[in-house]
């Protein structure tokens, strides 16, 4: 590849980016607007879909809906594991999860071999939620990569990696 060439993917990556952005905070945050307006997430334009939505989670801000997705797509994990994950501090992780204890959307308990550690894992109920937004995220990444060889599957996930600054 040309280093002209090079330029104009960054270029277009770069464009591309804020959209990316905006849209997945769109998807994570739309339900956390109260209940009854307008829902963006997928699956959930419709009546039916903002009802279901609003029977499963009360209003919530996208740091908590963050927290019930990694959650969903990690497991059960240490308030630690947790803040690591999600790349917060660790009083930032708690402040999250602890209105989700409250709302019943996540379960906390103690280590049963070390009393020090907190463990933290979604409800039945937050599952569900969580389920659906991933659901909706998978749709979307399965119609964007479709035409894609395994070749350019592999080097895209590799370049988003990288963006993410999760390869070493």
């Amino acid at each position: 590849m040309s280093a002209e060439d090079r330029e104009r993917i960054i270029r277009e990556v770069l464009k591309i980016l804020p959209g990316l952005a905006k849209k997945l905070t769109k998807d994570v945050a739309s339900h956390a607007e109260a209940r009854g307006s307008v829902a963006v997430l997928p699956g959930a334009g419709s009546a039916r879909g903002r009802a279901e939505i609003g029977a499963l989670a009360p209003p919530l801000s996208t740091a908590q809906v963050r927290t019930l997705v990694h959650l969903a797509l990690y497991g059960p994990q240490t308030m630690g594991e947790l803040a690591e994950g999600m790349h917060v501090a660790a009083a930032s992780a708690s402040g999250l999860v602890k209105p989700l204890v409250a709302a019943g959307l996540v379960e906390r308990a103690r280590d049963e071999s070390d009393e020090r550690v907190v463990r933290v894992r979604l409800s039945p109920k937050a599952q569900e939620l969580a389920d659906r937004i991933c659901a909706g995220w998978r749709r979307e990444v399965e119609a964007a990569l479709e035409g894609m060889d395994d070749e350019a599957c592999a080097h895209f996930l590799e370049g988003l990696e990288r963006l993410a600054g999760k390869q070493e």
